[in-house]
């Protein structure tokens, strides 16, 4: 189920609020709250998705997310995140208090032109590219996502109202698993410097390549 689309325009370009699940964020609010579910074995999770009556609703897919910021590195800085997703979906991330990771999100989808070099004309230039194979499930109005990352493995992600994630993760059998509220930045930082990996980006060519230089596979998160 998603909410209708806003439209604007500007220039003959069109600029679409992109549809974003009910259970992804607060109803109405933008406040996106989740909690992230580290390891695990993939089809395993997709069993218990099933078996606790999730429906699949986004089949997986291949994401490439550009990671925006001025020079002066200001919106990391204040805890922003300005991300553009495959080149069109274009999102900015607000941080919020709360006991699970919480931001107010805004996303809008480009339907035509330079998105880059508009950016660029503000700028702001990539400052980290991350990718992920991505599939996503509706588990009674909660948007869970089942990631496979580049050097990081699998991640389930549950996002809604903060008092149903808990119910949920014990519906999945997942209360005791190892979890993070970090960002997938924060995760690839902490298997580098665990992996002695110099700063660079989280795509799997570049896994590819430090494996083939050092052949040890994927390692295991238990």
């Amino acid at each position: 189920m998603f909410v209708a689309q806003a439209f604007a325009r500007d220039q003959g370009h069109r600029l679409r609020l992109a549809p974003y699940h009910l259970g992804a964020m607060k109803t109405g609010s933008g406040v996106e709250t989740e909690v992230k579910i580290l390891g695990g074995d993939a089809e395993t999770l997709r069993q218990r998705l099933r078996g606790a009556g999730a429906r699949l609703e986004q089949p997986r897919n291949l994401e490439t997310n550009d990671v925006y910021d001025d020079e002066a590195r200001s919106l990391t800085g204040a805890g922003k995140l300005l991300r553009l997703r495959n080149g069109r979906e274009l999102t900015t991330k607000l941080p919020v208090e709360g006991p699970y990771k919480s931001r107010r999100e805004t996303t809008v989808e480009v339907g035509e032109g330079p998105v880059e070099e508009l950016l660029g004309s503000l700028g702001l230039r990539v400052i980290w590219r991350y990718e992920k194979w991505r599939e996503g499930w509706d588990l009674d109005g909660l948007w869970v996502t089942l990631d496979d990352l580049p050097f990081v493995g699998t991640v389930l992600e549950v996002e809604g109202d903060a008092e149903r994630i808990e119910p949920a993760l014990a519906a999945l059998g997942l209360r005791e698993a190892l979890r993070s509220h970090g960002s997938y930045h924060d995760l690839y930082d902490q298997f580098a410097a665990e992996h002695g990996l110099p700063p660079g980006d989280m795509t799997f060519a570049a896994e590819a390549a430090w494996r083939a230089a050092r052949p040890l596979g994927r390692p295991s998160q238990g």
